[in-house]
């Protein structure tokens, strides 16, 4: 192993690393808070924090057959790297670590690391699909600075809604989207790898993290910011508009 380190005062210049560990420090910060772990919790927890962010989609290859791409599927393909789900409780204990030589305390334990691993979950979850939307305005630039581009029909998505399981992400195909009155796209249509069709409004759609090389050389040229017809119906669909 050969290191090369970057410049002092330069933290820009890591920025891919720099980014994960930003993505994966002050989530777990936040959810271990001012709790004491032992030795084996902890461990335990940063192998699992490591299992969700190494599972998360970079892009995908089939959407109708579910098959994403994540990290881990250049190592170990198709592999579970997540400790079963348990029953929500709203109650988090705070203690200091004793030794694991009990079934009560190793189950205790055991449990306090899944809670732990939920809130990390949640926290990560939000922060990461942040940088995901907030990378793709960056991308997108003209004379006047950055643009928000709206979703385009037939692009794969990811959906943020409550309730889904850690570790687990939902991909979902756009179908068309909804003009409201003041030309403004606010919802679209969107559909599931099982071909069930569903409206959805575009502030809970994220971009992949690796988009088609198609796509990313549409955004970034001039061409793509032609504005198409709007039609005042609001409930019809009709073809994105690249804003």
């Amino acid at each position: 192993m050969k290191w090369k380190n970057i410049v002092s005062k330069a933290p820009w210049q890591g920025g891919i690393y720099e980014r994960l560990i930003g993505l994966t420090k002050n989530p777990l910060k936040r959810a271990i808070g001012r709790k004491y772990l032992a030795e084996r919790e902890l461990v335990t927890l940063i192998a699992e924090v490591e299992g969700i962010f190494n599972a998360r989609p970079l892009t995908y290859v089939n959407f109708d057959d579910c098959v994403i791409i994540r990290p881990t599927d250049f190592i170990l393909p198709n592999t579970s790297l997540h400790l079963p789900m348990i029953k929500d409780d709203d109650t988090q204990e705070e203690f200091i670590p004793h030794r694991l030589d009990t079934k009560e305390r190793l189950v205790k334990y055991w449990e306090s690391t899944l809670k732990t691993l939920d809130i990390f979950w949640e926290i990560f979850r939000t922060e990461y699909l942040t940088s995901l939307r907030e990378h793709t305005q960056r991308e997108i630039t003209s004379p006047k600075g950055a643009q928000k581009r709206t979703p385009r029909k037939g692009e794969i998505a990811l959906l943020n809604e409550s309730g889904i399981p850690r570790g687990m992400w939902k991909l979902l195909r756009i179908k068309g989207v909804k003009i409201d009155k003041d030309g403004q796209v606010m919802n679209v249509q969107v559909e599931t790898p099982t071909g069930k069709l569903l409206d959805r409004p575009i502030n809970v759609l994220y971009p992949l993290e690796v988009n088609n090389d198609e796509d990313h050389l549409e955004l970034n040229s001039k061409e793509s910011t032609k504005v198409l017809e709007i039609e005042q119906d609001t409930g019809k669909l009709q073809e994105p508009i690249a804003m």
